[in-house]
């Protein structure tokens, strides 16, 4: 698939008619980007007026959810998801055999289900503790099992690519900072080139776009990095 990018419009939930300005300026831009809509916008707006915000720009929208919740709660929010044309959704793939009957909804419509394995912020000793594995075997383990289970695709964290460059299945890094913005709130970042050129089919990129004096210059620097 052709590398694609989401803009996180994170500032939507305090922010809205700034962050709804900002993106309509950005989907003027020529590239394959979309956005990133995170849970707490969905809940204050209600879902279906926030995708309708969203999806006015006419892009790809991915909704931010990190559901691990029963079947019946999963399969009901995905169904729903389905029904408005959501591009992408994602998963806990601690969820394990809770998904199969969950992803089965999105067959034959255009939803692709992701599985998140670690967030960006995890850590050696975290991983450790809580899941008995490396960093990198956390990583493995779930990308495994989101394959098992059925996924279309895996979040991870871009530093540990390489571990799963062997599967045949779509690979989502966030956390994505350029050379030209510093941020320390992810412990695990990369750039968008090496994002790319280590395997990643989808990142997703935030306030190194949104919080800059030019949103649409710096979407356009990402985009040229991205290829």
């Amino acid at each position: 698939m052709k590398p694609l990018l989401f803009v996180a419009l994170d500032g939507l939930t305090k922010r809205e008619r700034e962050t709804l300005e900002i993106a309509e300026q950005l989907s003027e831009i020529k590239g394959n980007f979309g956005f990133k809509v995170n849970l707490d916008y969905l809940l204050k707006r209600g879902v279906e007026d926030a995708l309708e915000n969203v999806q006015q720009f006419g892009r790809p929208v991915f909704t931010d959810l990190k559901m691990w919740n029963g079947r019946r709660t999963m399969t009901s929010v995905i169904e729903n998801l389905v029904n408005m044309g959501v591009d992408y959704l994602n998963v806990y793939a601690l969820a394990d055999d809770l998904l199969p009957e969950a992803i089965q909804i999105v067959e034959g419509s255009k939803t692709k289900v992701l599985a998140l394995t670690v967030l960006t912020h995890y850590t050696e000793g975290y991983c450790q503790e809580h899941f008995y594995r490396s960093f990198g075997g956390t990583v493995r383990h779930f990308a495994e099992v989101a394959i098992k289970v059925g996924c279309h695709g895996i979040i991870l964290p871009g530093t540990t690519l390489e571990i799963v460059r062997d599967l045949e299945i779509i690979k989502t890094v966030p956390g994505i900072r350029p050379e030209w913005y510093e941020d320390t709130r992810h412990k695990q970042i990369v750039t968008p080139g090496e994002a790319i050129r280590n395997g990643a089919d989808i990142i997703v990129v935030g306030i190194p776009i949104t919080k800059t004096k030019n949103p649409s210059e710096s979407l356009e620097k990402i985009l040229v990095e991205m290829e």
